[in-house]
């Protein structure tokens, strides 16, 4: 069985050293902060919000469902970590509300994705780079994934790109990361749920513009 952690280190330009440092790489990319009134309909995202494993995370429908040999190699990693494949990474919700629909809609993106993804305490997205090279496989680096924190963070919740760890950050605040380099993982080990609106797609002219305009914005 083929490990699906090797097969995207191969083709990462990470250093995969931790003793390092390197800026371009172990950190997240602020872009903005996005001001905000979705209380009621994010209490309903994350009721709403349904538990997925490695396996069923992908959309209902979506043409861009990973083979089963994909998933075979993301679990076959999983159980040599010692984890049980069928753990839930996160609890995910595709039926998205205008409020934040309307968020992802600013972005400008073809071929837009939007899902919350709905963190509960114990759940653990361990540590994987992304395969987003499905998007446009011709330039996998005009893909771009976008994410809005629904929640204020709260102790015991992180993101960990790279050697970075990062935390303390606020409802409304739009960060991004190399997704194709840098090695990143989610922790709930917190008391309450995390929700993050997570954005996908590739680029145009107008996401510039907008990106633009919400960092004049801060």
């Amino acid at each position: 069985m083929k490990s699906n952690w090797e097969i995207t280190r191969a083709r990462s330009q990470y250093h995969f050293d931790t003793t390092k440092w390197n800026p371009k790489w172990d950190t997240v990319q602020q872009l903005g902060h996005i001001e905000h009134n979705w209380t009621v309909e994010l209490a309903q995202a994350i009721e709403d919000s349904q538990p997925v494993t490695w396996r069923t995370r992908g959309r209902p429908g979506d043409q861009k469902t990973r083979s089963a040999e994909e998933y075979d190699q993301e679990e076959y990693d999983l159980e040599s970590y010692g984890m049980a494949k069928d753990y839930t990474v996160t609890n995910m919700n595709y039926n998205i509300a205008p409020v934040f629909q309307n968020i992802a809609d600013q972005f400008a993106l073809v071929d837009l994705m939007v899902r919350i993804h709905v963190q509960h305490p114990g759940q653990v997205w361990n540590l994987h780079l992304d395969k987003l090279e499905k998007w446009m496989p011709a330039d996998p680096t005009q893909v771009v994934r976008y994410f809005v924190q629904l929640t204020d963070w709260q102790p015991g919740h992180f993101w960990s790109y790279g050697n970075y760890t990062w935390s303390r950050w606020l409802a409304g605040n739009v960060t991004t990361f190399d997704w194709l380099n840098v090695p990143h993982a989610t922790a709930n080990a917190g008391h309450v749920p995390r929700a993050t609106l997570q954005i996908t797609g590739i680029k145009t002219p107008a996401t510039d513009t907008f990106l633009n305009n919400l960092k004049e914005a801060v």
